[in-house]
């Protein structure tokens, strides 16, 4: 009489073990689902004018290090009172002049509770640039959609983290990368630094151009999720999150990966992705790239994915 006690044990673990999964699956889905449900056009919309009411972001403009500091008291104005600006000097030639000055990435930290040397990094670049006819970007160069864009999905999603108490397992860092137009200068700044430290990042998630899309029905509405060889993983995760979360079509292009941040994450050996607009922008670099050119609907849905990722990624238990 006792095997059919000893058969019947296995599956009951099996059972327990599947009643267990749907349980966390289900926890993720509650925190990712609240969390998305607070994400705000109007904010994101608030950012980008912030943004480009200072004239200029551009990395050599005088102004750089104040625009820096306004970003980490943003940070701060949502609760993150580590956020710090991190410095690195800069020597570089623009139009045939050498500069050498400092640059700064803005970082705030909301941290794991159980695993807090466990990062996961979203991040985006926050200084802008002009094509060479377009005038003088040391006085004007707005950078709405580039990128304020994908700034502001990185300070809504760390505010909505923020005011909703969210506890992840591992620590979620934000950083607004500084000097990225000029060649992806503090992207590779703060990943040499990671590598010294041998840091445990587990992914970065980069939004860089997210916010021009002209089609009327957000049932039209596409965006390219970029990866890199050691991230797709993460691309179906993505891929997977973007259909539950949002009305988001996505596909894959890789053809300008190596043009934002993400890609020095790659070298450096950690997994991640580029989030990038689906229509091709006559706005690029150009005094034109103002808010009124952007969509915020859409910049929301985009926003959301990184969110839902973040989520999944950094709930691992039943808590």
């Amino acid at each position: 009489m006792t095997k059919p006690a000893i058969l019947l044990f296995p599956i009951l673990l099996f059972f327990s073990s599947c009643s267990e999964k749907l349980s966390l699956e289900d926890r993720r889905d509650d925190i990712a689902t609240e969390l998305i449900s607070d994400l705000s056009a109007d904010s994101l919309y608030s950012y980008v004018e912030w943004l480009q009411d200072m004239g200029t972001r551009f990395c050599l403009a005088g102004n750089r290090r104040e625009v820096a500091i306004s970003l980490r008291d943003k940070f701060m104005s949502f609760g993150y009172g580590n956020a710090r600006l991190d410095s690195f000097f800069l020597e570089v030639t623009y139009r045939d002049v050498d500069y050498s000055l400092w640059q700064y990435n803005v970082i705030a930290v909301l941290e794991g509770s159980v695993y807090p040397d466990s990062l996961s990094i979203m991040g985006g670049h926050y200084d802008s640039i002009l094509s060479g006819s377009e005038g003088d970007p040391f006085s004007e160069a707005p950078g709405a959609h580039d990128n304020a864009s994908g700034v502001a999905a990185m300070l809504e999603t760390a505010r909505v983290m923020k005011d909703s108490a969210f506890e992840p397992e591992g620590s979620v860092v934000f950083i607004a990368f500084g000097a990225e137009e000029l060649g992806l200068y503090g992207s590779l700044d703060y990943c040499r630094k990671a590598s010294a430290e041998s840091a445990k990042i587990k992914f970065m998630l980069n939004n860089d151009m997210i916010a021009f899309e002209t089609a009327s029905s957000e049932y039209n509405w596409w965006v390219n999720i970029m990866n890199y060889d050691n991230s797709e993983a993460l691309l179906s995760d993505a891929e997977i999150l973007a259909s539950e979360y949002t009305s988001l079509n996505t596909y894959n292009d890789n053809e300008l990966n190596q043009y934002s941040d993400s890609y020095n994450f790659s070298r450096y050996g950690y997994p991640s992705l580029f989030f990038f607009k689906d229509d091709p922008d006559p706005d690029y670099h150009s005094l034109n790239d103002r808010i009124e050119n952007c969509n915020f609907n859409y910049c929301r849905e985009v926003t959301a994915v990184s969110v839902a990722l973040l989520v999944n990624r950094n709930i691992y238990s039943l808590r």
